[in-house]
């Protein structure tokens, strides 16, 4: 399968959490000693959003270059891999029961920062997320239907965000 996926999203689940601290523990027994932090992250881990159902989970590491014992725990707990794809990140996908993408990344590098900058900023701010979640809505309904392009559909929205998070946070 292609990185492209059909995507939706729904309401608010209170189970996303949950669905996140039970993959964390797996997650840690996968990549064992090259692991420094795993985080929830993306709107899941953001507490009334509309999100794709989806759990995102940043993991953060020395060095990109994973020992194959770790590619292969993941491997055999249901991940595909699909590489570096140009943004400084690894990233990981799995689609069973429950649907998890990985983002591993250097532990407090950009990658790491930026991601849990947005989403404190949207957890300390209830009326962004609101309206990142009716710009999320109205993506959809646009038809952007397909992972890349609702990606590329609110990419200007997630920048502006960071910037703002930046300037609440610095």
């Amino acid at each position: 399968m292609g990185i492209d996926e059909i995507i939706s999203v729904l309401p608010y689940d209170e189970k996303w959490n949950e669905l996140f601290q039970n993959e964390k523990a797996n997650l840690l027994k996968a990549f064992g000693d090259d692991v420094i932090d795993i985080q929830h992250f993306g709107s899941t881990s953001v507490q009334g959003m509309i999100a794709k159902p989806i759990i995102d989970i940043l993991i953060g590491v020395n060095t990109l270059e994973l020992n194959s014992s770790v590619t292969n725990n993941l491997i055999e707990q249901g991940y595909e891999g699909f590489g570096e794809i140009g943004v400084g990140r690894l990233y990981f996908r799995k689609r069973q029961e429950y649907a998890f993408n990985l983002a591993v990344v250097i532990w407090n590098g950009e990658q790491w920062v930026n991601n849990l900058l947005i989403r404190n900023y949207l957890r300390d701010n209830p009326n962004v997320a609101k309206h990142y979640s009716e710009k999320k809505l109205k993506s959809i309904n646009n038809g952007y239907t397909t992972l890349l392009s609702y990606s590329d559909e609110k990419a200007d929205f997630v920048y502006n965000l960071l910037e703002q998070a930046k300037k609440s946070f610095g």
